[in-house]
């Protein structure tokens, strides 16, 4: 057993050393990009989920890109925000990218401003830097797939509403927080007949809105107020959820982190329930005749009502094997940890629960069959040490 727990600390540990210690789930890493659009190099945030360096070819990722990221207390907690509710699987796995800017281009890359002779604006700029260049490289080299959430504050939120209203069909969800409309080029009104026009909403679109209530937020809470005004009682897309919120007593600065961990919470709803109704539905749970095929016909459900294919969290595999180790029903366990494996192949762990299950099962070809391919794939292993990797040797070599 100390064994075990030892090489369960140092596979934990070789994760970490992946990310660093900043944040639990996910990296703290800069991404530079030389932007043809934007005609400078840009360094980005960026935070890979934890499964992201394990995972199969096939196994994709939504993109997050919150804008203000230069923001050095508020960034950071929307980020912790977002590591917790994906721990608490409140919310799938995403790449997030934090753009940053600053006093000198943050009118101009969020207005109509044009420099020189140019013949684009900085919006437009910033629009094609965003759609052809940082989506399409995070999406081929990081594993991104086609849900994309996009989420700015005042200026960037006007930001965000004129992605909104230009590209409806790139993006997934939409979050203006103490943004604003009266700006070229969209209005209230026109915004207001963007979100109901059906023809607008092929697909999956949400957009969420919030605002302070204090003094200072007034500007920016007239404009929300009037818009949702507006759409009281208006038929609108199946396709399209709009949803505003004020936040009492919030300054301006405080409602730009405080809004996004219930938005988060409220639009992947139906990820969260998966759990929630495997251990707190009795009439479910009684009536699972097939675990395996049951969350995989869950997580269809799911990806099809958010939009998207998506993947398990890490505490889906360990919460379901645990729950059926503990009833001793050991073969639906192993089966578990194998879907794990089919989404992270890489992820070892995996491999040493299931060896464990086998030597209690005294299955003793299956334990030497894995043991097999995870000496292999520790030995192929760029995130253990060779101190490490020794440690894992000796528990394989173990009888």
């Amino acid at each position: 057993m100390r064994t075990l727990i030892i090489l369960t600390l140092i596979m934990t540990f070789g994760i970490a050393n992946v990310f660093g210690q900043e944040y639990s789930l996910y990296s703290n890493d800069i991404l530079s990009i030389e932007s043809e659009y934007l005609q400078e190099t840009i360094d980005l945030n960026l935070h890979l989920p934890e499964t992201q360096p394990f995972s199969a070819n096939t196994t994709k990722y939504p993109i997050t890109i919150i804008f203000d990221s230069q923001h050095e207390r508020t960034y950071p907690l929307m980020i912790n925000s977002i590591d917790l509710l994906t721990s608490e699987t409140q919310i799938p796995e995403s790449i997030i990218i934090g753009v940053p800017f600053n006093y000198q281009n943050r009118l101009y890359l969020t207005s109509s401003q044009k420099r020189g002779n140019d013949s684009l604006s900085g919006i437009e700029r910033m629009e094609l830097f965003l759609f052809n260049e940082l989506i399409p490289q995070i999406q081929n080299k990081y594993k991104g797939n086609d849900y994309i959430s996009i989420i700015g504050h005042s200026r960037t939120a006007f930001l965000v509403n004129y992605f909104a209203h230009k590209r409806p069909s790139e993006i997934n969800l939409a979050v203006s927080l103490s943004g604003f409309f009266n700006e070229a080029p969209i209005s209230t009104n026109t915004f207001y007949n963007f979100l109901t026009d059906d023809s607008n909403f092929p697909s999956k679109f949400n957009y969420y809105y919030t605002a302070g209530t204090s003094l200072e937020e007034m500007t920016y809470l007239r404009q929300f107020k009037n818009l949702d005004s507006l759409m009281k009682n208006q038929l609108i897309s199946e396709n399209l959820k709009v949803l505003f919120t004020e936040t009492p007593n919030a300054n301006h600065i405080t409602n730009y982190w405080v809004s996004l961990p219930p938005i988060l919470i409220d639009v992947f709803s139906s990820y969260n329930s998966i759990l929630d109704t495997w251990f707190h539905d009795e009439a479910k749970a009684s009536n699972i005749d097939n675990p395996i095929k049951q969350f995989e016909k869950d997580l269809e459900q799911v990806s099809k009502s958010i939009g998207v294919n998506l993947n398990p969290n890490l505490t889906h595999i360990f919460s379901l094997a645990s729950y059926y180790i503990n009833k001793q029903d050991h073969k639906t366990a192993i089966k578990f940890f194998e879907l794990g494996l089919d989404y992270f192949p890489e992820y070892l762990e995996f491999y040493l629960e299931i060896i464990e299950i086998y030597k209690v099962l005294n299955n003793t070809e299956k334990i030497i069959a894995y043991k097999s391919v995870l000496r292999e794939k520790t030995m192929k292993s760029l995130y253990l040490s060779e101190t490490e990797k020794q440690e894992v040797f000796e528990y394989l070599d173990e009888n």
